[in-house]
């Protein structure tokens, strides 16, 4: 991965502020997502969330902080830690990864997020990570109350 001047800055930006070097970001018009060891997670975060606020003053933008991880299926549980996964499935079919992963239909619009801004860079980071494609299915669950 080569670092641009641009990368450089959010990455040191991200440090001074939060004292944790991240490993990933992923930048789009309105959201920011910065990736750290799952170890430091806590605190990149801060105590109550403390450290968000001064990233979005900072960056101008929405900024939401993940926990890394080389497992994709612990990645994905990190990334959509708010949704019910149902299963996600690892799939290697003619030297192309793919990534099916499952979540209950009502929580469909969550896994998307805000013009699509949360799923865009869960695949972003899949392709750049695990070099893998993820497919987002949605199942409904039958409730009899």
């Amino acid at each position: 991965m080569e670092l641009t001047g641009e990368d450089l800055n959010f990455f040191s930006e991200f440090e001074r502020i939060v004292r944790v070097m991240p490993r990933d970001y992923y930048l789009s018009d309105s959201l920011l997502v910065f990736l750290v060891d799952l170890k430091y997670l806590g605190k990149a975060i801060g105590k109550k969330g403390s450290n968000i606020p001064k990233l979005r003053s900072v960056f101008r933008k929405n900024v939401v902080i993940l926990g890394d991880s080389p497992d994709p299926e612990i990645f994905l549980g990190s990334m959509f830690n708010n949704v019910k996964i149902f299963s996600i499935e690892v799939l290697d079919v003619m030297n192309e990864k793919n990534i099916i992963f499952t979540v209950d239909e009502k929580d469909r619009g969550i896994a998307i997020g805000k013009n699509g801004e949360r799923i865009k860079s869960a695949k972003e980071f899949l392709k750049r990570k695990f070099n893998a494609k993820l497919i987002l299915k949605t199942k409904r669950v039958l409730s009899f109350e």
